[in-house]
């Protein structure tokens, strides 16, 4: 017979380890692909896996005329291409008999999850990254984030009256910004300050102010909505790059191969294959309806 003070050391072996159900990693929101800001198309089962859009790119003109003389000049329509090709991407887990055996979780329902998860993230950045092909670019590199950016992209967007950008957008912009550079538009405009009076104390705050002292959010600026998206990357250098476009700047192109998952029996691994795919494809529309903003994404400290 042993001596001594019994503990937890001694009786580990009996002692049960309750084992919770296991946490999701949390998943960033997602804003291009469910949100309705970019143009939307489907390729129909047997049309191939490129979608062409011919655009008339150049506009008429009328001449001055003199009566009873015929229209010397002749115009011509002459659209050009422009071709969309979809890709396909997929993810893959497998999993062994005895793994899903043992565990307490439903790892099946779990993976599936997961993979449609990686799916949605990857469309959404493969969006993202068509920020940077913009031609106009409002921002610098190191630079903060201003909310003049915002009024500036909207009156040029719908003025059209730079070289090379004649076309106005037809829809109201959307501004898709990172989160540090949202942050640097609430900083700009919480005016704190300005609601105390010396002689009278406080004055009641209004507008933008007591919506940002309120809420900590501000939905609209010169006229446009605004969105956050986390997904935008940021570079080595910590800048990201956020725009502001109408739905006639990028397309996204469908297929019927919208999101399917198979699975597959591996015998001599006594494992179980699962497999989800999707084929899609993205691409740049029309260049002069979006404007990019590359600035300073450095973590906020104040």
């Amino acid at each position: 017979m042993a001596d001594g003070i019994n503990t937890t050391s001694e009786w580990e072996n009996v002692i049960p380890t309750i084992l919770s159900r296991a946490r999701d990693v949390i998943e960033k929101p997602t804003v291009m692909t469910n949100a309705g800001v970019v143009t939307v198309v489907t390729l129909k089962d047997g049309d191939g896996t490129t979608f062409n859009w011919p655009k008339f790119g150049e506009q008429l003109e009328a001449d001055t005329l003199e009566e009873g003389v015929p229209i010397a000049r002749r115009q011509r329509l002459i659209p050009s291409p422009q071709q969309f090709t979809t890709t396909e991407v997929g993810v893959s887990v497998l999993m062994t008999d005895k793994a899903i055996r043992v565990t307490p979780e439903q790892m099946r329902a779990r993976a599936g999850h997961y993979m449609g998860n990686a799916v949605k993230r990857r469309n959404e950045t493969d969006m993202l990254g068509m920020f940077g092909g913009l031609s106009r670019d409002l921002g610098s590199a190191g630079s903060p984030f201003s909310p003049g950016f915002l009024a500036a992209a909207n009156n040029r967007l719908w003025a059209a009256s730079e070289s090379g950008q004649g076309e106005p957008v037809e829809d109201i912009p959307v501004a898709i910004l990172h989160p540090f550079h949202y942050h640097d538009i609430l900083t700009s405009a919480a005016t704190l300050g300005s609601n105390i009076a010396d002689s009278t104390g406080f004055i009641p705050i209004e507008g933008l102010t007591e919506e940002l002292v309120r809420n900590y959010d501000i939905k609209r600026l010169y006229g446009t909505t605004m969105a956050r998206a986390p997904l935008i990357a940021i570079d080595n250098q910590d800048d990201a790059i956020s725009a502001m476009f109408a739905k006639t700047a990028f397309l996204h192109v469908k297929t019927s191969h919208t999101l399917r998952t198979e699975k597959d029996r591996d015998i001599e691994l006594r494992a179980n294959l699962m497999v989800m795919t999707t084929e899609r494809g993205f691409g740049e529309l029309e260049d002069q309806h979006g404007v990019k903003f590359t600035a300073d994404a450095s973590v906020p400290t104040g």
